[in-house]
């Protein structure tokens, strides 16, 4: 008795259809996002692979950057206008910060929206009020709050902020910003951000009127869920090279001693100022923006210096 031949037309037909079939459940699993859990999870293949990059494999998939919407859940953050460290591992080293030949487009000072003209800016200042501040009481935490969720994930308004300002953003399965390249504004340097225990702080996000400034001006008066909205306001945030964003702190010396006072920033002693000189006209007129759309007040002489630089910026 003779055997039939293993393979044969047969093995060829049940090849193709178990081909087949391997392709069908690889289609419905990028389609309907199991493929992004099953790829975390066993820590193979590409995560954000989507369906153009399974019907063409030498394709690289886009990376993933929607902004998420906000709420104003709070969280707990830290003083002067720093970031929580985030819960991550294992450890990352700290990524090199590259100078750029020409000084990048800082957030805010393009065609988007957030610009604000030196002409506007010295409208808006003519309505600014001017009252001594008043410092007394201040405490961040319990009078701000944190960094609120945004609904998704574990993401908070840092993320929103960081999703807004970086380019190539790439984000986890809680929707948290995990990089991305941030052309800061405060120093015109690139800065690789990469989220980790020892690197998230390289990027920072600054409330450009601080919120100690913020309560001294006109907040401390404010009911507790204004001030967290302030607190996570798009509109006064900036995403920004750590170091600068900390040695800024309160960003205005109300005492009028002359703390900010040296040789690039003499024009305007008692108000901070980036070591980027091209976004000081704009940071300027961004922070009477602030103090404007808030109904925050400023002293005699922060008025009368902002008032100045910013029409030196407009004869230029």
């Amino acid at each position: 008795m003779t055997g039939r031949k293993p393979g044969g037309r047969k093995g060829f037909v049940d090849t193709l259809i178990v081909m087949f079939l391997v392709i069908i459940l690889t289609v419905v699993l990028v389609a309907s996002g199991g493929w992004r859990t099953l790829a975390e999870t066993l820590g193979v293949g590409d995560p954000n692979a989507d369906l153009s990059s399974v019907i063409n494999p030498k394709r690289t998939p886009l990376p993933h950057n929607t902004a998420k919407p906000e709420v104003t859940l709070p969280h707990n953050t830290a003083e002067p206008d720093t970031v929580m460290p985030d819960n991550t591992a294992p450890s990352q080293q700290a990524q090199p910060k590259e100078d750029v030949s020409t000084p990048p487009t800082p957030p805010g000072t393009g065609s988007d929206a957030g610009t604000v003209g030196y002409d506007m800016a010295l409208k808006q200042l003519d309505s600014i009020r001017v009252a001594a501040p008043r410092q007394g009481g201040y405490d961040r935490q319990p009078q701000f709050g944190g960094w609120a969720a945004t609904g998704c994930g574990k993401a908070t308004t840092r993320d929103m902020i960081l999703a807004r300002d970086l380019t190539g953003v790439s984000r986890n399965r809680e929707c948290q910003v995990t990089a991305g390249v941030l052309a800061d504004p405060y120093t015109g340097r690139l800065i690789r951000f990469k989220r980790g225990p020892s690197t998230s702080a390289d990027v920072q996000i600054d409330h450009v009127v601080a919120l100690q400034d913020a309560w001294a001006s006109g907040a401390r008066d404010w009911d507790q869920a204004k001030r967290v909205r302030y607190a996570n306001s798009p509109d006064v945030l900036l995403a920004s090279d750590g170091p600068a964003n900390m040695a800024k702190g309160v960003g205005v010396d109300f005492n009028g001693a002359g703390r900010y006072r040296n040789g690039w920033n003499i024009m305007a002693p008692d108000i901070w100022l980036p070591d980027n000189e091209a976004y000081r006209c704009a940071y300027m007129a961004k922070r009477v923006a602030v103090k404007h759309d808030w109904g925050l007040s400023m002293t005699a002489r922060e008025k009368q210096q902002t008032v100045t630089y910013l029409a030196a910026c407009r004869a230029r």
